[in-house]
């Protein structure tokens, strides 16, 4: 049976279901402070969703460009959730797509998908700022291959 999704960015309808997801990811959050970085329409725009036909989140990541020193402006994924009980790969299938889709609009060539446990979740400004660059995978979309940092 082939599963439906709804994918897009953060509605603001959705940013209580999107914390169901987001507290496990990162580990002592609460929801006043989610709803903070989620509060305006720019600050969820890099949030990408992918949700089921019930509209319970099964897919959240985290996206934006940054310039990387050597190859260029990048797309960046700190957090890349999928959770399903019976299609976590297709939740994560269309996550993945959706990410290419943003990189694509964004114009960058390579997708830099973060290693779980590589990041300090002080704040995004700070997360955005100092995050590794010898960590996770890369993917390349032109040839559509992954390579470790």
């Amino acid at each position: 049976m082939k599963m439906e999704y709804d994918v897009g960015g953060l509605d603001a309808a959705d940013v209580h279901r999107a914390y169901a997801v987001i507290q496990h990811v990162i580990p002592g959050i609460d929801l006043e402070e989610w709803k903070a970085l989620t509060a305006t329409a720019a600050s969820r725009h890099d949030w990408l969703t992918v949700t089921d036909s019930r509209g319970y989140i099964r897919g959240l990541c985290y996206v934006f460009t940054r310039e990387h020193p050597v190859r260029g402006s990048q797309l960046e994924v700190p957090i890349f959730a999928a959770v399903s009980l019976v299609d976590k790969h297709g939740v994560a299938r269309q996550l993945f797509e959706l990410a290419k889709s943003r990189a694509k609009q964004a114009g960058v060539e390579t997708i830099h998908f973060w290693a779980a446990g590589s990041m300090d979740w002080e704040s995004l400004a700070k997360l955005r700022e100092a995050a590794p660059w010898d960590d996770g995978v890369m993917y390349h979309l032109k040839t559509d291959r992954t390579f470790l940092c």
